[in-house]
């Protein structure tokens, strides 16, 4: 079988989470396509099955994202569904809230002969609000290798299920579509600290949508912003200023793979001894992975 996923992916974590998907459909060509990679993606056409990855922004798939997916050739004729496909997506947090994220997608998608077996959300470590620590990078990155172990599963066995949620229960959804309008706007002020850049040019280099230039000794940050955070992310002085957002800065990348095989670090993070906050965002999402695994004979050690 030949799959492609087309992902978006601005510090790493949805590519990491295509990489397991890749290792984990056996016997497939699995390509993995980036958005803001400068060749033209090959055409869907191409393949038996596409699946597409993105970070979850704001309850939303990011509007480069939905834009990908505007661009796409059809896949047949009117009302007719010949494309099978499946989505995976990730964020910080395990919220429900994030089960209505794509549903613009599907609809623009759908209109054009494709169909959705299954969707799949995944929590990695934020890049933005607050630090995940050692042990809950480790739990997260253990989950996802077995969760896209079992999804993988029910998609070469051609399990497929309805992806289409209650429109009540997402009413919110578009309004928080309005960060694609701040993303526009924040582009502008955007700063580097020139006393702490050493000119790396890991930022300009980095930035999946080529938004950041530098000319004149002096970086240009543009109005083609997604919000991923991948400048400020992975700055190595910590130079970069985010706007408005700065508050939730979150600088320095998590070593995920390092973390998840380092046997000093405790496993499972995410059971009774949450408390609050944590518990609020944490715990409902990874009992659900425990029944899933549980059911499908899926041990976590």
């Amino acid at each position: 079988m030949r799959i492609v996923i087309y992902i978006f992916s601005g510090t790493g974590n949805t590519a990491l989470v295509a990489g397991l998907y890749k290792k984990h459909l056996e016997g497939c060509d699995v390509t993995i396509w980036r958005i803001g990679n400068e060749s033209p993606p090959q055409s869907p056409e191409e393949f038996d099955l596409v699946g597409f990855g993105y970070p979850v922004h704001g309850f939303n798939a990011p509007k480069v994202m939905v834009d990908f997916c505007r661009a796409l050739p059809a896949a047949g004729g009117k009302n007719e569904k010949t494309k099978r496909c499946f989505i995976m997506k990730t964020s910080g947090e395990g919220l429900s809230f994030n089960n209505y994220s794509s549903q613009k997608m599907i609809r623009i998608l759908e209109r054009k002969g494709y169909y959705f077996a299954s969707e799949r959300h995944y929590v990695m470590p934020y890049n933005m609000i607050f630090r995940h620590s050692p042990e809950m990078v480790k739990s997260e990155y253990i989950y996802a290798d077995k969760m896209v172990r079992l999804h993988a599963r029910g998609l070469l066995s051609m399990k497929d299920e309805n992806v289409h949620t209650n429109p009540l229960m997402g009413w919110f959804v578009p309004l928080f579509r309005i960060e694609w309008l701040y993303a526009q706007a924040q582009g502008p002020f955007m700063r580097v600290d020139m006393e702490k850049c050493v000119k790396c040019m890991k930022c300009v280099k980095g930035c999946p949508l080529h938004n950041i230039n530098y000319n004149d000794g002096k970086f240009k940050f543009g109005t083609n912003c997604a919000l991923c955070v991948c400048c400020s992310f992975n700055c190595p002085r910590n130079a970069i200023s985010i706007g408005l957002l700065n508050g939730w800065k979150i600088n320095g990348s998590y070593d995920i793979e390092k973390t998840a095989s380092d046997s000093s670090i405790p496993f499972p993070y995410f059971g009774e001894n949450l408390r609050g906050f944590h518990r609020w965002l944490y715990y409902k999402y990874y009992r659900n992975c425990d029944r899933a695994l549980s059911d499908a004979g899926i041990t976590l050690v």
